[in-house]
């Protein structure tokens, strides 16, 4: 479907709708800028046999961006909680799937010949309102779906990772800012890093080890002093 100014108008007025009835759902007043969308395209990472999820699509600023660069619509998977705004993305872009769901839930609502080979989840919700207990479940929901070496590129409006990825066992990387978008914007992309239970095997090793040299020593005592 052609993007008219009419469609644009359109689009802008829905935003702020949902804008004035849940604040804190949106977490900005205008819709991303192109120069964020597109910046975050950028960064995505195909190929012929992955797959792509937005999660908190919005309006489909990044989705619109996503198409442009060449992803290809059986690729782009949308999931979006606001049924309003699941009705405009479905409206907008025919031939992408969208699905109206909860962002915790990817592994129930996405079909399950993705899961595992998606390699990017482009992430809309303004992480930093929700609580940590909700961030993690988000978090945790996009790495059960990504592939190997997989990403998640999430933006925010503070200088700062909108999410503890040292809590999460997670890699982060500043990919970059924009400043022609309101307010300006910081991505981030998170990777998997070393989980604590791997930090843990080899501390369990050595207690096992000590363990074991302990009683070896007080064997030999005991056997030396009889």
């Amino acid at each position: 479907m052609t993007y008219t100014s009419q469609a644009k108008r359109n689009e802008n007025l829905l935003f702020l709708k949902r804008v004035l009835k849940n604040p804190k759902a949106l977490g900005a007043v205008t819709p991303s800028s192109i120069a964020l969308s597109n910046f975050i395209c950028q960064h995505v990472e195909t190929t012929q046999d992955s797959f792509v999820v937005e999660i908190g699509a919005g309006t489909g600023r990044f989705t619109r961006s996503l198409l442009r660069y060449g992803v290809k619509p059986t690729q782009l998977f949308v999931v979006e909680m606001d049924p309003e705004l699941c009705g405009f993305l479905t409206q907008h872009f025919p031939n992408v799937t969208v699905i109206n769901g909860d962002a915790r839930n990817l592994l129930d609502i996405l079909p399950p010949h993705i899961i595992g080979k998606v390699s990017t989840v482009i992430s809309g919700i303004p992480l930093v309102n929700l609580s940590e207990t909700i961030q993690a479940s988000i978090v945790g929901a996009c790495f059960s779906v990504l592939a190997e070496g997989g990403q998640m590129l999430q933006f925010t409006y503070g200088p700062i990772s909108p999410v503890s990825s040292q809590k999460l066992g997670l890699r982060k990387k500043r990919l970059g800012h924009v400043l022609w978008n309101f307010p300006p914007a910081v991505i981030w992309s998170y990777t998997r890093g070393v989980s604590a239970s791997s930090h843990r095997k080899p501390q369990i090793l050595m207690r096992r080890l000590r363990y074991l040299r302990r009683k070896i020593t007080t064997k030999v005592r005991h056997s030396v002093s009889l």
